[in-house]
Protein backbone atom coordinates (compact mmCIF):
# COMPACT_ATOMS: atom_id res chain seq x y z
CA UNK A 1 0.00 0.00 0.00
CA UNK A 2 0.89 3.73 -0.75
CA UNK A 3 0.67 5.54 2.44
CA UNK A 4 1.51 9.25 3.68
CA UNK A 5 0.74 11.53 7.27
CA UNK A 6 -1.06 14.25 7.03
CA UNK A 7 -2.81 17.15 8.01
CA UNK A 8 -6.81 16.93 6.93
CA UNK A 9 -7.73 20.52 6.72
CA UNK A 10 -10.35 22.07 7.92
CA UNK A 11 -13.79 22.58 5.13
CA UNK A 12 -13.01 26.49 5.84
CA UNK A 13 -9.26 26.24 4.85
CA UNK A 14 -10.47 23.51 1.70
CA UNK A 15 -12.92 26.70 0.74
CA UNK A 16 -10.12 29.22 0.92
CA UNK A 17 -7.76 26.83 -1.18
CA UNK A 18 -10.27 26.44 -3.42
CA UNK A 19 -10.59 30.17 -4.22
CA UNK A 20 -7.42 30.46 -4.38
CA UNK A 21 -7.35 27.55 -6.90
CA UNK A 22 -10.19 29.51 -9.19
CA UNK A 23 -7.82 32.75 -9.49
CA UNK A 24 -5.14 30.56 -10.67
CA UNK A 25 -6.98 28.29 -13.23
CA UNK A 26 -7.17 31.66 -15.75
CA UNK A 27 -3.22 31.95 -15.42
CA UNK A 28 -2.10 28.29 -15.60
CA UNK A 29 -3.08 25.15 -17.46
CA UNK A 30 -2.27 22.46 -14.78
CA UNK A 31 -4.24 19.35 -13.19
CA UNK A 32 -5.67 21.12 -10.34
CA UNK A 33 -6.32 18.94 -6.83
CA UNK A 34 -9.97 18.08 -6.13
CA UNK A 35 -10.85 19.96 -2.50
CA UNK A 36 -11.28 16.55 -1.18
CA UNK A 37 -7.62 15.96 -1.34
CA UNK A 38 -6.28 18.87 -0.33
CA UNK A 39 -3.96 18.57 2.61
CA UNK A 40 -0.78 19.03 4.45
CA UNK A 41 1.58 16.34 3.90
CA UNK A 42 3.74 15.36 6.93
CA UNK A 43 5.61 12.85 5.66
CA UNK A 44 5.52 10.30 2.45
CA UNK A 45 5.95 6.89 3.11
CA UNK A 46 5.67 5.18 -0.28
CA UNK A 47 5.23 1.60 -1.06
CA UNK A 48 4.45 0.10 2.48
CA UNK A 49 4.05 -3.50 3.09
CA UNK A 50 1.12 -4.53 5.49
CA UNK A 51 3.06 -6.39 7.89
CA UNK A 52 4.80 -2.77 8.94
CA UNK A 53 1.49 -0.70 9.91
CA UNK A 54 1.25 -2.08 13.32
CA UNK A 55 4.52 -0.79 13.57
CA UNK A 56 4.11 2.60 11.70
CA UNK A 57 0.44 3.53 13.80
CA UNK A 58 2.58 2.09 17.35
CA UNK A 59 5.52 4.23 16.58
CA UNK A 60 2.93 7.86 15.34
CA UNK A 61 0.78 6.96 19.01
CA UNK A 62 4.13 7.84 21.18
CA UNK A 63 4.81 11.18 19.66
CA UNK A 64 4.74 13.49 22.57
CA UNK A 65 1.82 16.08 22.30
CA UNK A 66 2.86 19.34 20.81
CA UNK A 67 1.75 23.14 21.76
CA UNK A 68 -1.44 23.61 19.67
CA UNK A 69 -0.76 24.51 16.28
CA UNK A 70 -1.99 27.52 14.31
CA UNK A 71 -1.50 27.85 11.12
CA UNK A 72 -2.56 30.16 8.16
CA UNK A 73 -2.71 30.71 4.09
CA UNK A 74 0.42 33.02 3.41
CA UNK A 75 1.44 32.72 -0.50
CA UNK A 76 1.03 31.06 -3.55
CA UNK A 77 4.28 28.98 -4.09
CA UNK A 78 5.90 27.51 -7.58
CA UNK A 79 7.97 24.45 -7.19
CA UNK A 80 10.67 24.04 -8.01
CA UNK A 81 11.89 27.82 -7.16
CA UNK A 82 13.85 28.12 -10.28
CA UNK A 83 12.82 26.60 -14.18
CA UNK A 84 9.72 25.06 -15.51
CA UNK A 85 6.76 25.19 -12.56
CA UNK A 86 5.87 21.56 -11.66
CA UNK A 87 4.09 22.03 -8.56
CA UNK A 88 1.52 25.21 -7.54
CA UNK A 89 0.86 25.32 -4.03
CA UNK A 90 -0.26 27.60 -0.88
CA UNK A 91 2.48 28.02 1.59
CA UNK A 92 1.28 27.88 4.93
CA UNK A 93 2.53 30.00 7.69
CA UNK A 94 3.35 28.47 11.32
CA UNK A 95 4.76 31.45 13.51
CA UNK A 96 5.14 29.53 16.51
CA UNK A 97 7.09 26.39 14.67
CA UNK A 98 4.71 24.06 16.42
CA UNK A 99 3.78 22.26 12.93
CA UNK A 100 7.60 21.64 12.13
CA UNK A 101 8.03 20.68 15.85
CA UNK A 102 5.30 17.85 14.73
CA UNK A 103 6.28 17.12 11.24
CA UNK A 104 10.48 16.22 12.85
CA UNK A 105 8.83 14.46 15.19
CA UNK A 106 6.52 12.45 12.74
CA UNK A 107 9.86 11.83 10.48
CA UNK A 108 11.80 10.69 13.33
CA UNK A 109 8.70 8.20 14.44
CA UNK A 110 8.58 6.81 10.62
CA UNK A 111 12.46 6.34 10.76
CA UNK A 112 12.25 4.40 14.19
CA UNK A 113 9.61 1.72 12.37
CA UNK A 114 12.26 1.70 9.43
CA UNK A 115 11.60 4.51 7.00
CA UNK A 116 14.64 6.31 5.37
CA UNK A 117 14.56 10.17 6.44
CA UNK A 118 13.45 12.25 3.98
CA UNK A 119 16.79 14.44 3.62
CA UNK A 120 15.25 17.63 2.89
CA UNK A 121 14.01 20.78 4.30
CA UNK A 122 10.58 20.37 5.15
CA UNK A 123 8.51 23.51 3.76
CA UNK A 124 4.58 23.18 4.95
CA UNK A 125 2.58 23.70 1.42
CA UNK A 126 -0.59 22.61 0.27
CA UNK A 127 -0.49 21.57 -3.62
CA UNK A 128 -3.05 23.18 -5.91
CA UNK A 129 -2.14 21.87 -9.14
CA UNK A 130 0.47 19.72 -11.00
CA UNK A 131 1.69 21.14 -14.14
CA UNK A 132 2.93 19.22 -17.29
CA UNK A 133 3.88 21.32 -19.75
CA UNK A 134 6.24 23.98 -19.46
CA UNK A 135 5.88 27.23 -18.93
CA UNK A 136 7.38 30.25 -18.44
CA UNK A 137 8.80 33.12 -16.12
CA UNK A 138 5.83 34.92 -16.85
CA UNK A 139 3.58 32.46 -15.62
CA UNK A 140 5.60 32.40 -12.41
CA UNK A 141 5.01 35.94 -11.48
CA UNK A 142 1.50 35.86 -12.59
CA UNK A 143 0.38 33.11 -10.42
CA UNK A 144 2.57 34.80 -7.27
CA UNK A 145 1.06 38.31 -8.09
CA UNK A 146 -2.82 36.81 -8.24
CA UNK A 147 -1.91 34.32 -5.24
CA UNK A 148 -1.01 37.42 -2.93
CA UNK A 149 -4.59 38.85 -3.81
CA UNK A 150 -6.43 36.71 -1.99
CA UNK A 151 -5.75 37.14 1.68
CA UNK A 152 -4.80 34.42 4.57
CA UNK A 153 -7.18 31.80 5.95
CA UNK A 154 -6.16 30.71 9.73
CA UNK A 155 -7.12 27.52 11.32
CA UNK A 156 -5.75 24.85 14.35
CA UNK A 157 -5.26 21.99 13.63
CA UNK A 158 -6.38 18.88 16.00
CA UNK A 159 -4.69 16.35 14.47
CA UNK A 160 -3.24 14.30 11.76
CA UNK A 161 -3.63 10.83 9.58
CA UNK A 162 -2.00 8.00 8.48
CA UNK A 163 -3.65 7.97 4.76
CA UNK A 164 -3.20 5.26 2.12
CA UNK A 165 -2.96 6.20 -1.68
CA UNK A 166 -4.65 4.41 -4.40
CA UNK A 167 -3.81 5.49 -7.68
CA UNK A 168 -6.38 5.00 -10.58
CA UNK A 169 -7.22 6.75 -14.01
CA UNK A 170 -8.76 9.43 -12.62
CA UNK A 171 -5.99 10.28 -10.06
CA UNK A 172 -5.08 9.24 -6.61
CA UNK A 173 -8.31 8.22 -4.22
CA UNK A 174 -7.40 9.01 -0.28
CA UNK A 175 -8.45 6.78 2.29
CA UNK A 176 -7.71 7.32 6.26
CA UNK A 177 -5.73 4.35 7.49
CA UNK A 178 -5.71 5.74 11.66
CA UNK A 179 -6.24 8.89 12.91
CA UNK A 180 -3.85 10.42 15.50
CA UNK A 181 -5.25 13.30 17.78
CA UNK A 182 -3.28 16.01 19.07
CA UNK A 183 -5.23 17.16 22.10
CA UNK A 184 -5.96 14.92 25.29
Amino acid sequence: MRLFIAIELPDHVRRHLQGMQELLRPILKAKWSRPEQLHLTLNFLGETDDSKLPEVIEQLRAIPLPEPIRLATAQVVCFPPHGPIRIVAAALEDEAGNCAKLQSAIEQACHAAGFPLEGRRWSPHVTLARVKDRVGASVRSAVAEAGAGLGECRCEIDGFALIESRLDRDGPMYGRIASFSLVE
